[in-house]
């Protein structure tokens, strides 16, 4: 029996291989994969996790207990941090994409080839690219690899190395990373992207033949989810800082420095709270905070979502949950990118200081304007990104990847 009969009927076994660990959902790339796991384990279907553990040891017991609460095994797998000199000679030698060979663990690929044996999966899930250098035991395995990559990395890498001095090297990463990117096209039973702009880009990137297996599928979202306490400010616009993630970092260097100080100039009260990342004092009216522990730390009721980003690739899951959230949003085309929305439905777009000036303006005067952007966004929400209709278009791709190769025994 194909899983193609198994869709609607609560027997597919599916193995998802991560990079780290969906728990606790603290930035995007988590919530991503733990709502689809949810999802896939809220429709009765058995799942398995293979991922490192946390490094820091802080959640490794509360993560594992949290993914048994909502039915999937977890193999959460101890590593040892590798050095990015070790990295780098790794990735010269073998002449792969640093970020890949980073993630590249033999650990990871034992615990992989040992839930394999365990409990025989129909389909393995990568989740991001540089988990499939770990799925090897299932390849010779001949079980179905579906990936899904969150975003084009390549695109990612050459927009940074355009807008950061010193590009030549992250644009040989790039390259690198293109290669990468059309290997594991060709590798994969199915590719999945987040958004449709991705899926254009990587069938630009694929080989011929390996196009029409690319599937775009929008990541679940509950339409309502609540907020945190209000903070301080007359109005208070949130933004992440994100020490680790370079665009977001010069994302929000860029806002505070270009668009802030004339705007708290007419409006003293208002205050810009910046969630994690450098704690340098960027002026009045500025409030550092730690990174949240969890994500909903980080939109206080009230606020207001800035998302200044330059560079992007795949779908901000901070602007779909602000709108969850019941926060308006304030984001840069580029932040917008792979949504279909229109400014002034479903949030503002701004990408010049003047016209993030103005948005800023209009929000803080314009309650009713709040209030229809939330309406908005959570109208998308429920159109576009319901739990059930990701789910089975997930196990629909299973289902094709499963047709092209073996039968679940």
């Amino acid at each position: 029996m194909i899983i193609a009969a198994c869709v609607n009927s609560r027997l597919v076994k599916i193995l998802c291989v991560a990079t780290k660990s969906p728990w606790p959902p603290r930035d995007g790339g988590r919530l991503v994969l733990w709502l689809t796991l949810q999802g896939l384990a809220s429709a009765g279907h058995e799942i398995f996790l293979v991922a490192p553990a946390d490094t820091s040891g802080e959640h490794g017991e509360d993560a594992a207990a949290a993914m048994r609460a909502i039915g999937i095994t977890p193999y959460l797998v101890s590593v040892r941090r590798r050095s990015w000199f070790g990295t780098l000679v790794g990735a010269i030698r073998h002449s792969r994409a640093l970020s890949v060979m980073r993630h590249h663990r033999s650990e990871v690929e034992s615990a992989v080839a040992e839930c394999i044996a365990r409990h025989h999966p129909h389909a393995v899930h990568a989740e991001q690219l540089q988990a499939l250098a770990n799925c090897l035991s299932a390849q010779a395995a001949g079980i179905p690899i579906v990936l899904r990559m969150q975003n084009v990395e390549s695109a990612i890498w050459r927009q940074v190395a355009f807008a950061r001095r010193g590009g030549i090297l992250l644009a040989i990463e790039a390259n690198r990373l293109r290669v990468e990117e059309r290997f594991a096209m060709a590798s994969a039973g199915q590719t999945i992207t987040l958004t449709p702009d991705d899926a254009r880009d990587l069938r630009e990137i694929a080989r011929p033949q390996d196009r029409d297996r690319t599937h775009t599928i929008a990541p679940a979202f509950p339409k309502v989810w609540p907020t945190t306490s209000a903070v301080e400010g007359e109005p208070a616009f949130v933004l992440s800082g994100s020490a680790g993630w370079w665009p977001n970092a010069q994302g929000t260097r860029w806002f505070l420095r270009k668009v802030w100080p004339r705007f708290h100039a007419a409006h003293p009260h208002a205050k810009a709270i910046i969630f994690g990342g450098d704690v340098r004092t960027f002026g009045a009216g500025v409030v550092w905070r730690a990174a949240p522990v969890e994500s909903v730390d980080a939109f206080p009721a009230g606020a207001i979502v800035i998302v200044p980003l330059h560079v992007g690739s795949g779908i901000r899951m901070r602007i779909l949950e602000a709108w969850a959230r019941g926060l308006a949003v304030i984001a840069t085309s580029i932040a917008a990118r792979g949504l279909e929305v229109l400014s002034g439905r479903e949030l503002l777009i701004a990408d010049t200081p003047t016209e993030f000036f103005d948005a800023l303006v209009r929000l803080t005067s314009d309650a009713e304007l709040r209030a229809s952007l939330i309406a908005g966004g959570r109208a998308y929400l429920a159109s576009r990104h319901a739990s059930a209709n990701a789910t089975d278009a997930l196990l629909a791709v299973y289902a094709r990847a499963q047709r092209a190769g073996a039968l679940i025994q």
